[in-house]
């Protein structure tokens, strides 16, 4: 059963969109996953694959995904993931998010520019999760840094992003995404900004749920 869909934008020249859906269940796959988001992406102009997502963004139970759902999809790692994403059919290398702490291990090159960054929206955000790319034997690939800025949700903490985005980054792509604001109630989507820095260079993506904000008990109790 379908529960939402995410609809994803990307607000830098790329101009790419795509949209996930969150499932109850992967009938595929004979495992309880009953505790987490479960997301599918349709293969699309940016990928020629599709992809399934596993996270622990409700925290009902898990803080971070259990060991036995990360050996169940072989995710080879032994820090605290939040969430991950890996091609379908499998391929060696999958995607994890994970939080500062275990990012400050990995030693990236791209440390300071997330430093500086999540500084730039101190105050305006519930949770900030960060992802990268690991290859087959769970090493990460210091290639790119996904930064995901879980807001506040409110108008007005929109508009002070947005600010921010067009400021700092020179982002003027906004229509679409300033129109779900003209009649806003926390319970119509949840939105969230990413910003990616990367050896191909920056994108920034702007994402919201619909029809409804999944969230509404976890952040925005």
């Amino acid at each position: 059963m379908i529960r939402y869909k995410m609809y994803e934008r990307e607000l830098t020249k790329g101009g790419v969109y795509q949209h996930h859906t969150c499932v109850d269940k992967l009938d595929e796959h004979n495992i309880d996953l009953y505790d987490y988001e479960i997301n599918i992406t349709p293969k699309n102009e940016t990928s020629p694959y599709d992809y399934i997502h596993i996270s622990c963004l409700r925290k009902t139970v898990d803080e971070y995904v259990r060991k036995s759902v990360l050996d169940h999809f072989n995710i080879t790692v032994d820090f605290p993931v939040i969430y991950f994403t890996r091609k379908v059919p499998f391929t060696p290398e999958f995607k994890c998010g994970f939080n500062l702490i275990t990012y400050k291990k990995f030693k990236s090159k791209y440390i300071r520019q997330t430093l500086d960054t999540i500084k730039l929206f101190k105050g305006l955000y519930n949770d900030i999760i960060l992802a990268g790319d690991f290859d087959s034997k769970g090493n990460f690939v210091d290639d790119s840094i996904n930064i995901e800025i879980m807001p506040i949700q409110s108008r007005d903490n929109y508009f002070v992003i947005r600010k921010i985005l067009h400021e700092h980054y020179g982002i003027d792509n906004f229509d679409t995404c300033d129109s779900l604001f003209d009649e806003y109630s926390i319970d119509k989507f949840h939105f969230h900004v990413k910003i990616k820095y990367g050896v191909k260079g920056m994108i920034i993506k702007f994402y919201n749920t619909y029809p409804i904000n999944p969230f509404i008990n976890y952040y925005d109790n």
